[in-house]
This record gives C-alpha cells, sequence and structure tokens, in this order.
C-alpha cells in the first residue's frame, strides 16, 4: 500500500455509530457525509449528502438524519402533482434564499425569476419541469443573455429543485442532467480596452481634470467602480505609496410587502469579498497623479474625505454620476462603439498584467479574488497567448541549444 493511501486512511479513521459514510474531499478539503433516508417506489435507497468544515460537524448532521430515521422510519416520497411552480418557487425564495443574501442581490434574484423563469414554467406543475423543457430554456438563454447570468439561473434552480426533492414534490432533481457550455469569459461586459487604443484612451483622458486621476487609479490598481466610489484619503499614504482598499459602495434595497422594490440607495459597507480588503504598492506614475489631483481639489475648494467626491457638493459620488462621467467622455471622443465601461479598466489592468506574465496567484490577489481559478475563468483567452507565447520561447531556448556543440 503507498504512503499517500495509508496516510489517507488514517485521516479518514473509523466511522462512529449512527456516522453514515464519511469522507474528505481531496479536491478542496471539504468533508462530506451520506446517509440512507429510504427507499424510492421502484426499491432503490435514498441517500443523503450532507457538508462541513470538520469531520465534527458532518457526523453532527448526520446523527441528525438517522435520528429522524430511527424515531419516523425510512420515508417513501409521494410525490404531490399539484404543487404550481411559480407558487413554490416564490414560497421557497422568499423564505429560505431571500433572508441569506445582500438585499441588492435579492433584486437581481428576483428580477431573474421575473423576467425569465417565470415566464418559462410559471403556469406549469413542478413535475412537468422535467430535464428536457429545462435543457430546451438553457440552449436558448446561453444564446441570448451573458453568460454569467446563465449561469446564476442555473445556480438558483438546482438549489430550488433540491429544495422540491426535499419537500417530496418531485423524486429527482432535473437540473442534475442540465448542461452549459463553460464560461471563458468571452462575453463578458466591461472587456479590457484593446492594446491598440489603450494610449489613445489615455492620451484623451489627461485633457479632462476629473476623469484623468480617477482613470489612471482605475488601470493602475484595478479597482472595482464601488471600491473607488468608497476610497477615502485616509486610506491613502502618497508619502509610504501604499492604497489600502477597505470598504465598498453597497447597493441597499428595500421591499414591500409583496417583494416590489420601496426604494434603493447607497451605503458603504463591506467589500465584496473578505478578500477585497488589500492594498497597493502605488507606481509613481499613480501617485504624481493623485498629488496633482489633490493640487486640483484644494485650488478649487473641493473640500472632502473622499478622494474622488461630487466635484459641487463634495459629497461621496454615486455609481450613476460616475458613469454618467465616463459617458459624456466617451461622446465627446468618439469612442460609443467601444463597449467602455467602468469595469474596463479593471479588465485592462489585470490584463496588462497577464501579458508580462506576472504570477497569477499575485493578480489574484491584488484583484481580490478569492480563487486563482476565478482569473483564469475570466481571462482564459489571455492566459492561452501567454501560453503560446511560452511554447514559442521554448522553442527558441531548443533551437539553440541543438545549435551550441556538445
Amino acid at each position: 500500500m503507498s504512503q499517500q493511501l495509508k496516510k489517507a486512511k488514517a485521516k479518514a479513521g473509523r466511522r462512529g455509530n449512527n456516522e453514515g459514510s464519511i469522507f474528505q474531499r481531496a479536491s478542496d478539503g471539504l468533508w462530506c457525509g451520506t446517509a440512507t433516508t429510504g427507499y424510492k417506489p421502484d426499491g432503490k435507497l435514498i441517500r443523503k449528502t450532507v457538508y462541513g468544515k470538520t469531520r465534527q460537524a458532518v457526523a453532527q448532521k448526520i446523527t441528525v438524519l438517522t435520528a429522524d430515521v430511527f424515531k419516523h422510519g425510512y420515508r417513501t416520497p409521494t410525490v404531490n402533482s399539484s404543487a404550481n411552480f411559480q407558487i413554490l418557487l416564490t414560497e421557497w425564495f422568499n423564505l429560505f434564499i431571500a433572508p441569506r443574501l445582500a438585499s441588492g442581490t435579492v433584486e437581481n434574484r428576483r428580477n431573474l425569476m421575473k423576467n425569465h423563469i417565470v415566464p418559462a414554467f410559471g403556469e406549469m406543475e413542478v413535475k412537468d419541469v422535467d430535464v428536457k423543457r429545462l435543457q430546451g430554456f438553457f440552449n436558448v438563454k446561453a444564446n441570448t443573455l451573458v453568460i454569467d447570468t446563465v449561469h446564476k439561473m442555473k445556480q438558483l434552480l438546482n438549489n430550488f429543485f433540491i429544495y422540491a426533492v426535499d419537500e417530496d414534490v418531485v423524486s429527482k432533481n432535473p437540473m442534475s442532467k442540465v448542461k452549459l457550455r463553460h464560461n471563458t469569459g468571452s462575453d463578458k461586459k466591461g472587456k479590457a480596452l484593446r492594446p491598440e487604443i489603450r494610449g489613445t484612451i489615455l492620451a484623451h483622458v489627461v485633457s479632462n481634470p476629473i476623469l484623468k486621476p480617477i482613470v489612471i487609479t482605475f488601470i493602475l490598481t484595478g479597482l472595482r467602480p464601488q471600491e473607488l466610489i468608497a476610497l477615502r484619503w485616509a486610506n491613502v499614504c502618497l508619502d509610504s505609496k501604499v492604497l489600502y482598499v477597505r470598504e465598498a459602495v453597497n447597493r441597499v434595497v428595500e421591499f414591500n410587502m409583496d417583494g416590489s422594490v420601496k426604494s434603493r440607495s447607497a451605503k458603504i459597507g463591506k467589500t465584496k469579498t473578505p478578500k477585497s480588503v488589500r492594498s497597493f504598492e502605488m507606481p509613481d506614475n499613480l501617485v504624481s497623479a493623485l498629488i496633482g489631483w489633490k493640487q486640483y481639489c484644494d485650488a478649487n475648494n473641493i473640500n472632502s474625505e473622499f478622494v474622488f467626491p461630487n466635484t459641487k457638493t463634495g459629497a461621496m459620488r454615486t455609481y450613476s454620476g460616475l458613469r454618467s462621467l465616463l459617458e459624456r467622455f466617451k461622446s465627446s471622443h468618439g469612442l460609443k462603439s467601444e463597449g467602455i465601461s467602468l469595469y474596463t479598466f479593471r479588465h485592462t489592468y489585470a490584463t496588462m498584467l497577464i501579458e508580462n506574465e506576472l504570477n497569477d496567484r499575485l493578480i489574484a490577489d491584488l484583484m481580490g479574488h478569492v480563487k486563482t481559478s476565478t482569473l483564469h475563468d475570466n481571462y482564459n483567452t489571455v492566459f492561452k497567448h501567454v501560453r503560446l507565447k511560452a511554447a514559442n520561447t521554448l522553442d527558441n531556448i531548443y533551437a539553440n541549444l541543438i545549435k551550441t556543440p556538445i
């Protein structure tokens, strides 16, 4: 027996009473457990899988499952054929999903249900929404929507059908067989500036005293727009040339009792993920731009704790105000067809670092990504170009080696 296998067996250890089957996934270290909770009408086992960060956490969940079996016996699902899709979907989302999400995300998911999912399946019974109908639905959506939106709908429906199975509304999850193309990031909004126009954009920006420091900060830090808006002078150390990202502007949505939007507002709060709290060693060009901007603010009596405030009031600049500033710039320089958005500069920042072959883990950290895989998914085409360049470099090295006398 290999040493690796011995270590794996030792790590798993023996199962305790009523623990079912517990193991640790090699891919991410997450502990998983399965237990038999019943039988299907055809005699096949119904097995429930639970997850946890520790073996003990999974063992406790398994104990709860087996205790329920001991108390009530094995269950045999009876499909509730009268369950209306829209009613059950809305009930599930409001009770179990909405309370766990940020209000802006709740609004986004409700819009996905209202505009796409309910029109397709709302009038049907849940049991009639089978894998063929779902696959056809996603085939169409994958060709008409941004693929990230399609993946969000897939995740939403998958979780809904897991709930429907647990509630004995359906006997199995039809989403388990629905397939989507892998997201390579090629159709994501906010793609990077084309190399041939990057210099042109910066040349135009120089003549705009307000937009110039904003674009330079974007393109030399890769900040998200929400992070840039919330950036305060207290988090910019010009002497030590360090910039700290501590906060971001979050969209806060209030809902009426029927789930409709009551009001929207912006509030400074936590960054997108804990990993997004980060710091940068600022390039000299960025330091110079911020010093120039500070001097401009002093000369024009723009007093604010924010680095890029509303220049008339000194209050925090709004997302829509920042976007309007960019739109006016695009119109005045004939750049409407370039598809430039506020996120374009963030994508350009990452693309330039990848093109110059910086370590991908370092780039992911600078971007505030939790996983390096996120970077590879979003910039797959750029990485492919770099890998091709590496292959060509190796060919050149090898060619020089075989010319060298041995």
